[in-house]
């Protein structure tokens, strides 16, 4: 038995009030860490102990066991609809049904309440249903309930926590991105056109899938993977079967175990992948889809976006794979290569809207703008940073002023360009950072005149007078610190690549 949260019990309590209002179609937002088939089982049990019988659909057969065990773990009788597997009377108390099956051999016409998992992917077989069972009340539970013309088929949204709420208060881990590569990115999307696809308005997939699938976009994915994702168990996002079965190509070439699973993939072979990953024996599963949805092996600790889109709810979607608690899991790490953060944000960004979309212009229009629009990435370390944020949690260098055009004047600082205001740094502050170079220089017996290169870099081009090697040294800042570390990692690949140049 599954004991509830009282965040849990509260979006129960709602959806009955909703019920006894006359709202017979209604959906559970529920974020990613909030447990909707928990509360489902609760719903199931609660039906069951007065006698009623309750259908749970699910969108791929593939999740038909993921919930048959979790019901039963409830104690509750469960009944199976799923291909070959099928096995249910009416004695269950529950029967746990795959979309497919039902459009290929119909739902048994005795049960008195549906619940439709995941129910932004809404077949003409749910809306079949829906409308064939008038009298039958139906709860659809989605993390992201944004389809377009979603309202059409429910009348009310019970909205649980927000996923900031559940990352604070220690149900979800947090989670951090980095975005490398971008101008690569953006130069191979440029031939791309856009159309209505399933997860709404997005890129078409063929000319994404080749887009994307080039050796230099790969090789910086298996790079950046090396450098930042400390070797944690990993999920990847592909555009396409081959573009997913080519960075897994890749992987293994650096010794880096990797799997690809797919919808094609045997039963028996996704399973041993599935199991291979949970123990550590793979770091790297890859896939296109079948990871993005209801895909639940919270041992994965970083994310690779490697599939670029324009479709918030898909966004989200994938990033809920790896933002579950596990035991020792601390956080998760993103590395976006296909631009979608800045586009669309960090998980704790997403917000579920107040009513449901009906179709029309106007609830289409009224989807709320998230502060997360304004989303950077650090051009040092690519480390994506909130609008408000000047020094990079990454790296702790300052992201670049954008009125930080500096020049010397009769030996006074002048900011001067369009976009010059009160936020330049003044002399006082371009001093203090010069004085702990100078410090940094003389610690580490190197001379002075190297405080000028590191001020140079650090205020964009700005030229100090000679007389400045003369101001007294000054122990630096953590900040300062920070920025001075980073500052000597360039430089030294920069002289390594001069010394390879033939």
């Amino acid at each position: 038995m599954y004991e509830l949260y009282p965040h849990q019990a509260a979006v129960i309590d709602e959806l009955r009030d909703g019920f006894r209002s006359g709202f017979t179609r209604q959906v559970l937002g529920a974020a990613t860490g909030m447990g909707k088939t928990v509360i489902a089982s609760h719903i199931a049990a609660s039906a069951a102990s007065r006698g009623k019988r309750v259908l749970f659909v699910v969108h791929l057969t593939e999740l038909v066991a993921q919930a048959v065990r979790t019901f039963s773990r409830m104690g509750l009788r469960v009944g199976t609809l799923r291909g070959e597997d099928t096995d249910y009377s009416r004695a269950d108390d529950i029967v746990v049904a795959s979309i497919q099956t039902i459009r290929s051999r119909s739902a048994p016409d005795w049960i008195e309440l549906a619940i439709i998992d995941e129910c932004h992917v809404l077949h003409e077989t749910h809306r079949n249903l829906m409308r064939d069972w008038p009298h039958v009340p139906f709860i659809g539970l989605s993390a992201t309930p944004l389809r377009e013309g979603l309202g059409k088929h429910f009348q009310r949204l019970v909205k649980g926590p927000t996923v900031r709420w559940l990352t604070e208060n220690g149900y979800l881990v947090p989670a951090t991105a980095f975005a490398p590569s971008q101008d690569a990115l953006q130069a191979a999307l440029r031939s791309v056109s856009v159309g209505t696809t399933t997860h709404g308005r997005d890129y078409r997939e063929n000319e994404l899938a080749e887009a994307v699938n080039t050796k230099a976009l790969i090789g910086d994915l298996v790079k950046t993977w090396q450098e930042r994702a400390e070797n944690r168990q990993t999920l990847c996002f592909a555009a396409s079967i081959a573009h997913s079965k080519a960075i897994v190509e890749d992987f293994n070439a650096v010794d880096v175990p990797a799997g690809h699973i797919d919808a094609y993939t045997p039963k028996d072979e996704r399973d041993a992948l599935i199991a291979a990953f949970k123990a550590g024996d793979i770091r790297i599963l890859s896939s296109v889809t079948v990871l993005s949805i209801g895909f639940d092996v919270p041992d994965a600790s970083c994310l690779i976006l490697a599939r670029p889109t324009l479709s918030e709810m898909l966004h989200f979607q994938q990033l809920g794979r790896g933002i579950r608690t596990a035991e020792g899991k601390r956080d998760c790490i993103i590395l976006d290569h296909a631009g979608n953060v800045p586009r669309h944000g960090l998980p704790v960004h997403f917000e579920l809207p107040d009513d449901l979309d009906d179709g029309s212009e106007a609830s289409h229009s009224q989807r709320k703008k998230r502060d997360k629009d304004a989303l950077v990435a650090c051009s040092y370390c690519g480390f994506t940073m909130e609008p408000a944020q000047v020094t990079c949690p990454g790296c702790g260098i300052d992201r670049p002023r954008r009125s930080a055009d500096i020049r010397i004047i009769d030996g006074a600082l002048t900011a001067y360009g369009k976009e010059a205001s009160d936020s330049a740094p003044s002399e006082d502050d371009i001093k203090s950072w010069y004085r702990a170079f100078l410090y940094d220089r003389q610690e580490r017996g190197k001379s002075p005149g190297g405080a000028y290169y590191m001020a140079r870099d650090k205020f964009k081009g700005f030229q100090a007078p000679k007389s400045w090697n003369r101001l007294n040294p000054q122990p630096p800042t953590p900040e300062q610190m920070r920025w001075m570390k980073h500052w000597r990692i360039r430089a030294a690949k920069r002289f390594a690549g001069q010394q390879k140049r033939p």
